[in-house]
């Protein structure tokens, strides 16, 4: 990690370098805007984080709540933003007369007791024209068991009961299934406090070679518990201490790296706050959270303590399946001098996901998969209020974890002949029992390191305010533990396709690092008499050896005060996982001798073994291009927004076959009597095997998505006290491999010495459609502190639909592996009239009628202190059955989970 760490120090060096030269200028008297923070009893708010609006600009106020903005060029009006942990956050325009004078103000607690409380996400976003914000307010009536049950609530996502018995990824903006997932969820950068949560360094994964990319992760009876080559597992992020989460659908700014489909960018509570203690069930699932931020002094700061336990049963009848997470976090916030701001974070998480053995099924088949991870991050802010260099930032994160993967299953069967060489050359085997615990078993040390250094300017080109930022940062991924722990006695999948595991030590593995540089540009100019908004940016990145430069652009046109058009487009990158580049060696085990006798010491195996080590360095980063286009409108009563995007993703990983030929020769043997081995010897003849494969990560795939997303929100109608949020999402997603299929000729053919060894054919395309709309009706009556959220989602269509193919090939290989063009196919050519045709069918499972279900959840506090909440996911339990055929097959369906309660308390103190 030598060159990493110093180039984390060269980035602090040219920090505080550019400091010192920031201080020593000299020039024009700016105006200073400022301003202080109060609370309802007029006591200061230290830590409060003001920003203003228009420049993106963001400053923390002092022990007496005082904050201060330069500006070089007199702005004409300024939109200031305030937020604070437990606050409700204020956003209020101020004309250039009003900011002139020192600007007072006045936060009120959040409660049930307030005139508004927002209950669902809000489309005003800060890192895209299309960001859902959801505020503490919003957080808290989730009533979330953790990160994923949040973003349940996402336009075009369905609301459904809490599911801690799986891991949880999310997708944005694609219908596409399989390993197009995977990709997608590994594209979303999950941002907590400035610092990305990387996934990179998890590869609780089993040879790929062997078993493919799809099938490489541990399952058991329960599923999988591994999240390796997708996202992080949002199981693990508790929500009770989060501010605020901005989800980035769209285009993201420039500063946003390693993405290719999004971001969630993660706030949490920092500063004085009273104990808070939250207790919450559903099912069969608990949690608890007790959190405190604690003032130390006026130059000790403040410091935020949590904890937050989860436990989870399938069934509480048996205990088989379960699921439990402990959660503990440190924020330690302090003035270091005037303008410099750091923030100490500490945390310590573990989980277990354990699966026993059912006593009724007799095969003791368990599996367990657990983890414990330590972060640690700081995050230093300098304001230097000069005309070119207005603020900075430089941070820095550590992660080291403990991840450990097993499962059991007891198999009975005939003996099997085994070897345990792990270089290539012919090896007398042995036997193993038929009868044994087959084991899988891994253990990884994930590692990530990561250092960011930014800063802010702003200045004028004529009449235009720009509000520049630049960057760099360094992202390093290793892993260094033992790795797949592979015993040859007890193997899950014995000579599977003529291939063994073997031990795969992952402290070999060299480390991944990525960097990246950025610029972006925000500002704001007259066209045609109105103002237009513009961010753009541009990024560099190096990953995997790659470089690549990556443009952005947000833009808002303000028609009038009410009505906004919004065009954005951008490009983005995400390197290879771990799990991609360093998939381990594959071992080929092929079986030239098998005379088992009923003996084991008087039988003999003997086996050809190939060791295939994959070079991975050639992995491009995966990418995707999007184009979004929307328009807002601001009434009185109503607001809407519609956005429409087109996101083209291409080099997306996978597993492809690459079939390998092989010639052996072939042995015989010699009888050498009662109680001894048989001697053997080559003969002269060689046999030609084509069948045998290996599974290769490579970047084929690619999506081509499309939608729509229509939100109309109805203020508080004040008669009812209710006030209603609506949301039509359309999707359709277009994925396809860009490798071809291969098969191979059949053993026979090959035998007879036929040319073609495998066939090439074109891949198959998928489609997948979903129309859906949320309903949210929000009664709230503050006098009362009472909210009823009654939630209602609605399933128009959803299509999964790939095309039929009954195709000749176009090419095959001979074998060694030459490429040869077929431009007609000839059933009576001698070289490859042998191959067959390829006979996919067509799949078409499209939901069968509209359907729909209803969802409750009721809040009452009690003296602004105390909160009672209950729930219920499809309270009506409305499961509508349908029989019929589906895809050519009779299917028997019923749709939506049945009715599932729960509850919540929470109490400040």
């Amino acid at each position: 990690m030598s060159q990493p760490v110093a180039y984390l120090l060269l980035l602090a060096l040219f920090a505080f370098s550019n400091a010192r030269n920031a201080f020593a200028q000299t020039g024009k008297r700016p105006l200073v805007i400022t301003g202080q923070v109060v609370d309802k009893n007029q006591k200061p708010i230290e830590f409060a984080t003001v920003r203003v609006e228009e420049t993106e600009y963001s400053t923390s106020t002092d022990t007496s709540g005082k904050f201060s903005f330069s500006f070089y060029e007199n702005p004409t009006a300024l939109t200031i933003q305030v937020s604070f942990v437990g606050k409700k956050t204020i956003i209020q325009s101020f004309s250039a007369n009003q900011l002139t004078r020192p600007l007072t103000l006045q936060m009120k607690d959040l409660s049930l007791t307030l005139d508004e409380v927002q209950v669902t996400g809000l489309r005003r976003g800060e890192a895209s024209n299309s960001s859902v914000l959801f505020n503490r307010e919003a957080i808290e009536q989730a009533q979330a068991f953790s990160l994923a049950d949040i973003l349940n609530n996402l336009p075009g996502k369905t609301t459904v009961a809490p599911n801690l018995q799986s891991p949880q990824n999310i997708t944005l903006r694609s219908e596409a299934s399989d390993a197009h997932a995977l990709n997608n969820a590994m594209g979303i950068a999950i941002v907590m406090d400035g610092t990305r949560i990387s996934n990179d360094a998890n590869m609780q994964n089993t040879n790929v070679g062997k078993n493919g990319m799809a099938n490489s992760r541990i399952s058991g009876k329960y599923g999988m518990s591994d999240v390796t080559f997708g996202g992080i597992d949002l199981r693990e992020i508790p929500a009770d201490n989060i501010e605020s989460i901005e989800v980035v659908q769209g285009v993201a700014s420039a500063q946003y790296g390693e993405l290719t489909d999004g971001a969630i960018i993660i706030n949490r509570q920092a500063g004085k706050t009273n104990y808070q203690f939250s207790t919450r069930v559903n099912a069969e699932s608990f949690n608890m959270s007790l959190s405190k931020g604690y003032t130390l002094s006026k130059k000790a700061g403040a410091l935020n303590v949590s904890l937050n336990y989860l436990n989870s049963n399938a069934d509480p009848s048996d205990n088989l399946k379960s699921y439990s997470r402990v959660s503990t976090e440190l924020m330690w916030t302090n003035f270091l001098a005037k303008g410099v701001k750091h923030t100490l974070s500490l945390g310590y998480n573990t989980r277990l996901d354990n699966g026993k053995a059912d006593p009724d099924a007799g095969d003791e088949r368990s599996m367990f998969a657990k983890s414990r991870t330590f972060r640690i991050s700081e995050r230093l802010s300098m304001q230097f209020n000069r005309k070119w260099l207005t603020s900075g930032q430089l941070s820095f994160s550590y992660s080291r974890g403990y991840q450990e993967t097993y499962s059991q299953w007891w198999l009975n069967g005939a003996v099997k002949p085994m070897t345990i060489k792990d270089t290539t050359g012919i090896y007398e085997g042995y036997y193993i029992p038929g009868s044994y615990y087959a084991v899988e078993h891994i253990k990884g040390e994930p590692i990530n390191l990561s250092g960011t250094l930014s800063f802010n300017s702003k200045f004028n080109t004529g009449e235009i305010l720009h509000a520049l930022s630049w960057g760099t940062n360094i992202s390093l991924a290793a892993n260094k533990g033992k790795g797949i722990i592979a015993d040859p006695n007890n193997p899950r999948w014995p000579n599977l396709s003529s291939k063994n595991d073997r031990p795969y030590e992952y402290n070999t593995v060299p480390e991944v690092p990525v960097y990246g540089l950025y610029l972006q540009d925000n500002f704001k100019l007259s066209l045609l008499g109105r103002i237009f908004y513009t961010t753009a940016g541009l990024r560099y990145d190096l990953q995997n050896g790659w470089g690549n430069i990556q443009p952005r652009i947000n833009t808002r046109y303000k028609l009038n005060n009410r009505w906004e058009l919004n065009i954005a487009y951008g490009i983005s990158r995400k390197a290879p996982a771990m799990s991609h580049r360093y998939p381990g060696p594959t071992f080929y085990d092929i079986l030239l001798l098998n005379e088992y006798t009923g003996d084991t010491r008087t039988s003999l195996a003997l086996f050809y073994t190939e060791k295939y080590t994959p070079d991975n360095s050639h992995l491009r980063p995966a990418a995707s291009s999007q184009l979004e286009g929307g328009i807002r409108f601001n009434g009185k009563s109503i607001s809407s927004a519609l956005f429409l995007y087109y996101k083209n993703n291409t080099n997306g990983f996978t597993g492809v076959t690459h079939y390998r030929p092989f010639s052996t020769p072939v042995y015989k043997t010699i009888a050498n009597g009662p109680g001894q081995k048989p001697t053997y010897y080559a003969t002269s003849e060689i046999k030609k095997r084509g069948g045998l494969y290996e599974s290769r990560i490579e970047n084929v795939l690619t999506s081509q998505n499309y939608g729509a997303d229509w939100t109309v929100s109805i203020r508080k109608i004040r008669a009812i006290q209710t006030s209603f949020d609506i949301n039509t999402s359309c999707s359709y997603s277009r994925s396809f491999t860009d490798a071809p299929q291969i098969r191979s000729a059949s053993d026979n053919d090959i035998a007879l010495g036929k040319k073609a060894w495998y066939a090439l054919y074109h891949p198959q395309k998928r489609e997948n459609l979903s129309v859906m709309s949320k309903l949210n009706s929000i009664t709230h009556i503050p006098k009362l502190g009472f909210v009823v959220n009654i939630s209602a989602d609605f399933f128009w269509a959803k299509r999964n639909f790939s095309d039929g193919i009954i195709q000749y090939p176009y090419a095959y290989l001979d074998q060694d592996l030459a490429y040869h063009e077929i431009k007609t196919f000839e059933p009576s050519n001698p070289d490859y009239g042998h191959l067959a045709t390829l006979d996919l069918n067509a799949s078409d499972a499209s939901q069968p009628f509209i359907y729909g279900n209803l969802s409750l959840r009721i809040s009452k506090e009690i003296k602004k202190n105390m909160r009672f909440s209950v729930n219920a996911y499809n309270v009506f339990n409305l499961r509508p059955k349908y029989e019929g055929f589906i895809n050519g097959s009779y299917t028997s369906v019923i749709y939506n989970a049945p009715v599932s309660l729960g509850a919540e308390f929470s109490i400040k103190f």
